[in-house]
């Protein structure tokens, strides 16, 4: 086979296919990063129109000013409610979707001498993903009552990867309206339905454990996420990426780019000659491509195939020309650029030209996007 006559964008597909898959990794994110994704219009002060802080209002707890930046919760005697938000990372494949699948096991106590009874559903959802990370946090709560039992436990095995539900969900593209960002595909039912048609590969298991009694005693915890609420509670930096080491000597220029790679300017094919093969090529609709590489860098293609923009991933540990880095609070960012010139001093985003930076829940830059000025 003459590989000198095969296009440039088959043979990275080929390159993919024969390449190892990343494995999804979860990490939970502040409270405040998965209320803005529901808030109308992302504005926190109409957080309490929403269902999530009405029915959190209801079990005591005032989502406005949680007890717990990452993790709240509450027991009362009688209802023990919860709520957390998490992300991915890594998730770099060839399509722009995760498809996650839940096991609940319910078991209640009459007495504590009693056998449980049990019950078992199942559900199946779809999220839709940039760069590795859902595009919107996935949020988790729950409200359960102890009822007439003297203790009750809630067990979630959660497996979320890349994926396809035959006939639902399956392809290369996002299968539903661009502006959809998460899909129930099936909601918990006794009947297994779909949960056994799932097929997932490169996926990450986890557990959720909920177990409380009429003595008082509760536990919400997650052996992955790092957390056992009330004793063990999470702190700020568990929101935080590791940091990846490939990344730390590079540079972003506001409104050119980076070493190699010019917004407006770059092919794909000087896009990978410049940052190797792609750990992902996947559709980012309208006619986008993205291609991610190692060095938490992923490059935005145009339809054209021209470089629209670069925008970081969770753990990018390089910088911009003036300094500015994951994890920099907004007002030493403000130090470097000034205010924005549009937009409210608390924005999710502040833009400049050239460069966006993006703030996670505790005002910290979590993504930088690099585009024309």
């Amino acid at each position: 086979m003459d590989m000198h006559r095969i296009p440039s964008s088959l043979l990275l597909l080929i390159a993919l296919a024969g390449a190892e898959e990343p494995v999804p990794r979860i990490r939970l994110v502040p409270l405040r990063d998965g209320f803005r994704a529901i808030a109308p219009d992302g504005d926190m002060a109409r957080l309490g129109e929403t269902g999530t802080f009405k029915e959190a209002l209801e079990a005591g707890v005032d989502l406005a000013r949680p007890p717990h930046p990452i993790v709240a919760w509450r027991f009362d005697g009688k209802r023990l409610y919860y709520v957390f938000c998490k992300t991915t990372e890594n998730a770099l494949g060839d399509r722009p979707y995760l498809i996650q699948r839940i096991r609940k096991i319910e078991r209640a106590w009459k007495t504590p001498d009693a056998p449980p009874e049990e019950r078992v559903t199942w559900q199946v959802e779809v999220f839709k993903i940039r760069g590795g990370e859902l595009k919107s946090p996935d949020q988790h709560f729950g409200s359960f009552g102890l009822n007439d039992n003297h203790r009750r436990e809630i067990v979630k095995e959660y497996e979320i990867g890349f994926g396809e539900v035959p006939g639902m969900c399956e392809g290369r593209s996002w299968p539903f309206d661009a502006d959809t960002l998460f899909r129930m595909l099936q909601a918990y039912q006794e009947d297994e339905g779909i949960f056994g048609q799932v097929k997932l590969r490169a996926s990450c298991k986890w557990t959720l454990i909920v177990d409380f009694d009429a003595k008082g005693g509760c536990s919400v915890r997650s052996p992955e996420l790092g957390f056992d609420a009330p004793t063990r509670l999470p702190a700020r930096d568990q929101t935080l990426p590791a940091p990846d080491p490939a990344s730390a000597g590079t540079v972003l220029v506001e409104g050119r780019g980076v070493e190699g790679v010019a917004v407006g300017r770059s092919s794909r094919e000087d896009v990978v000659r410049a940052l190797g093969e792609p750990l992902e090529d996947a559709p980012a609709g309208l006619g986008h491509t993205n291609l991610s590489f190692k060095g938490g860098l992923t490059v935005n293609l145009d339809p054209k195939g021209k470089v629209n923009t670069i925008l970081t991933r969770a753990g990018f540990a390089g910088k911009t020309s003036k300094g500015a880095t994951h994890g920099m609070y907004r007002d030493e960012v403000s130090r470097l650029y000034g205010l924005p010139a549009k937009g409210a001093p608390d924005a999710e985003s502040w833009r400049y030209k050239g460069v966006q930076f993006t703030f996670d829940g505790f005002d910290r830059v979590k993504r930088i996007v690099i585009m024309r000025k």
